[in-house]
């Protein structure tokens, strides 16, 4: 039974999910899931109008399965800011946790989602 429990344990440790906090700045009809988004690195590439419509913090799971970079943290927001009504996301910052005893490291990025005027 011992062995079991410590199984379950090791299992729940490896096995940490992805997740995107989401933080509407304003109410827009969302978009399909998989909508075509642009990516930028910094407002000064985007060369429309546009308003910040939502924040975006995104970490990948930490376990071996999952791709732990920060573009796949990006990925994994884009779905959450179609939903916003995003045409566009700005990464203000990017990277990778630190490495823990007891965690792979994780991808992380924060985002803008962004709609042209």
């Amino acid at each position: 039974m011992k062995n079991y429990t410590k199984l379950i344990l090791l299992l729940f440790i490896l096995s940490s999910c992805a997740s995107v906090k989401v933080e509407k700045l304003s109410k827009n009809s969302p978009k399909s899931q998989n909508c075509d988004l642009e990516v930028f690195n910094n407002e000064s590439e985007v060369k429309r109008k546009f308003e910040v419509i939502c924040s975006l913090d995104s970490k990948t799971g930490n376990s071996i399965w999952n791709k732990r970079t920060a573009e796949a943290a990006i990925e994994n927001a884009k779905n959450k800011a179609c939903e916003c009504g995003a045409d566009a996301i700005i990464v203000t910052s990017s990277g990778r946790t630190k490495l823990k005893f007891y965690s792979y490291r994780r991808g992380v990025a924060t985002m803008k989602g962004v709609r042209y005027l």
